[in-house]
């Protein structure tokens, strides 16, 4: 017999159904019945113990006693890697591998399985979780279709990993949407970048020194210390003009007076991590009206610490709250402890 056959288990409703979804893309040759043999659909069926004599590709199991059927089908040399399990339900053919050994010999699916490939993505040890990139070229899609006035701001920008891709994006929208930039007067959307580039400062204040993550020295002062401030211009302006990047080296208190007056930021992504550091940006940020009607907040770190709305982020926004009357859309968690929001308008107390 030819090498390279397609077999299908079953001759019965299941294989029916499945035949007429996917008949058309398979090039069967034989079927297979425990207790028939003759032909279906023009096709020899053919008896079980025939597999140990035909060289196949794949093999189909269409019926819902597969825990019977697989040990058969290993047991006439068929090969795990070629076996697969048409369920029910949906028809779809889903590859042993996929299924699970229980203790008493039967398999079990195990539908996550399915998307491994993409939860090994999203399990990835990388310091940046894969999910922030997606949700972060969203937000900067939002700013363009949505017509936000301003500029780009990052707070804390580490590895450049998202300061890139922010530049990324921006660059990307401002292309694609050029008639509609110009049609509500938008000129040549900036990024501006703040970052001490030396690490964290050494923490102070009560809600950063008993958060889990300063205690602990995960977020000791020097760590997190990334690329310089040339290398991260260098990295950025691959995608946005040098007159469209501005960078602000040094803690945050000492250059946010740097930030023209008058400057509306449409996206600000906030990475300070620390309760001192986040609330010193958004103070400014708020009580100079540098945020636009709008604008995208998001925080990096909102759920770090336990999620605890005693430290850092999450309690620098408490903070804000307590001084400033804020109309926002909270948008929620993304990622694995990012929190986003739309701000509307505020107005300090």
């Amino acid at each position: 017999m030819e090498p390279g056959n397609i077999v299908v288990w079953g001759t019965g409703d299941l294989c029916d159904q499945f035949m007429a979804s996917n008949g058309s893309q398979l090039q069967v040759t034989f079927f297979v019945d425990s207790y028939k043999t003759g032909e279906k659909q023009g096709i020899p069926v053919i008896a079980p113990e025939i597999l140990r004599d035909i060289d196949l590709s794949a093999l189909y199991i269409c019926s819902t006693w597969y825990n019977q059927i697989i040990p058969v089908c290993l047991k006439n040399g068929v090969k795990s890697e070629d076996i697969y399990v048409v369920m029910a339900r949906t028809f779809e053919a889903i590859p042993l591998n996929q299924f699970e050994r229980m203790a008493n010999g039967e398999f079990y699916f195990l539908p996550w399985k399915k998307q491994l490939a993409d939860i090994h993505r999203t399990l990835s040890c990388d310091i940046v979780h894969p999910d922030v990139y997606k949700d972060i070229a969203k937000s900067v899609s939002y700013c363009f279709i949505s017509s936000v006035e301003g500029d780009f701001a990052e707070f804390g920008t580490c590895t450049g990993y998202t300061a890139s891709l922010i530049a990324y994006a921006i660059s990307f929208y401002a292309q694609r949407m050029q008639k509609h930039e110009t049609a509500h007067h938008m000129q040549g959307r900036k990024l501006c970048l703040f970052d001490s580039f030396a690490g964290f400062p050494k923490a102070t204040l009560d809600e950063d020194l008993n958060s889990p993550h300063v205690a602990s020295g995960v977020w000791g002062e020097g760590t997190a210390k990334g690329l310089s401030a040339l290398q991260l211009r260098q990295l950025v302006t691959q995608n946005l003009p040098e007159h469209n990047v501005n960078i602000y080296e040094g803690w945050y208190k000492d250059t946010l007076s740097d930030i023209p007056a008058g400057q509306r930021f449409a996206f600000v992504h906030m990475d300070c991590d620390l309760y001192e550091s986040t609330i010193d940006v958004l103070r400014y940020l708020f009580s100079h009206e540098h945020l636009s009607e709008g604008a995208m907040l998001l925080f990096d770190n909102w759920y770090c610490n336990r999620a605890s709305h005693k430290f850092a982020e999450h309690k620098a926004w408490l903070t804000l709250l307590e001084e400033f009357d804020v109309n926002f859309t909270d948008l929620g968690m993304y990622a694995c402890v990012g929190n986003k929001m739309i701000i509307h308008d505020y107005l300090k107390k």
